[in-house]
C-alpha cells in the first residue's frame, strides 16, 4: 500500500466553545475537508490503509507507531 502524511488537527468545538485537538489525524486535504488545521510539526507517514475507508483521515483515537 501506499504511504500517506498525517497531522494531528485542531477545530472549533461547538459543544466546548474553543479549539481542540482531534482524536483522529488527517492528511492536508481531510484536514481541510473536516474544517479542521494542521498543527505543523507533528508530520507521520503511515499506510494508506490506516486510513478510514474511503477517507482522508484516520479512525477515532489513533496511535502512529513510530519506528
Amino acid at each position: 500500500m501506499p504511504k500517506v502524511t498525517v497531522y494531528r488537527v485542531q477545530k472549533y468545538d461547538i459543544m466546548t466553545d474553543r479549539i481542540v485537538v482531534s482524536r483522529r489525524w488527517a492528511t492536508r486535504q481531510g484536514a481541510e475537508t473536516m474544517g479542521a488545521q494542521v498543527i505543523e510539526g507533528t508530520a507521520v507517514e503511515i499506510d494508506q490503509s490506516q486510513l478510514e475507508a474511503g477517507e482522508q483521515w484516520t479512525p477515532l483515537d489513533f496511535k502512529p507507531s513510530v519506528t
